[in-house]
This record gives C-alpha cells, sequence and structure tokens, in this order.
C-alpha cells in the first residue's frame, strides 16, 4: 500500500469484482471473459481505497472508498494532485502491485472456471 506525496495512504480492492462475479452479474462475466486477457487488464475494476487515520482503528485506518478505479489515474475523472497520481502510476507498475494484480488475475480466472462447471 504506497503513501502518496499528499499523505494519503491508498490500497486496492477486488472485492467489487468478486461480489459482482459470484452474484452471478451477466455485465462481469461479459466483461472478464471479452477484455480481461492479462492481470494489467484488471485494472478498469480495481477500486482505489484511501485509508483514513482514526483514533482507536488498526494502523494503516479506517477503509474509504474513493469512488475511483486504478485506470483512472491520468484521466479527467481523477482531481488529486499531479504528484500523487504519477506515484500511484509508477506504484501501480512496481513488482509489489503486479504480484498482487496476477494474483487477483487467478483468482477471478479460477472462479470463472467454477462458473463455467
Amino acid at each position: 500500500m504506497p503513501q502518496l506525496p499528499s499523505g494519503r495512504r491508498i490500497g486496492l480492492s477486488a472485492d467489487s469484482v468478486f461480489e459482482r462475479l459470484l452474484a452471478g452479474d451477466p455485465e462481469i462475466l461479459d466483461q472478464l471473459r471479452t477484455q480481461v486477457h492479462d492481470p494489467r487488464d484488471l485494472l478498469p475494476l480495481i477500486d482505489l481505497i484511501e485509508f483514513i487515520p482514526t483514533v482507536g482503528a488498526k494502523e494503516p485506518g479506517v477503509p474509504n472508498a474513493t469512488g475511483l478505479v486504478a485506470a483512472d489515474m491520468g484521466t479527467e475523472r481523477c482531481s488529486w494532485s499531479q504528484a500523487d497520481q504519477n506515484a500511484l502510476s509508477s506504484w501501480l507498475a512496481s513488482a509489489a502491485a503486479e504480484e498482487w494484480l496476477e494474483d487477483r488475475f487467478d483468482e477471478l480466472e479460477a472462479a470463472l472456471d467454477d462458473e463455467e462447471d
């Protein structure tokens, strides 16, 4: 989880994708089958979570939905500072982020296979 120049602590979440998949949402099933061919293709589906430091909360803080997905960096959808966007984009290209995306990709492939059985 990177901490951006502004101090934001950001995490990635694929929870909404898995929830939709498990619910049998035909739109996400189609999107996963036709548009997701490698881990980086998941970026438009990965939610960005900001952890808000809160008294009494465990580190890194209370998760808060940003309303953004990882693919929003560098687009008009994201109003964050350019420094924050650049830092997150750089982190998304890191080995740690790539590994996280690969793990989610593998989990989603397995879940899709289960859907087809």
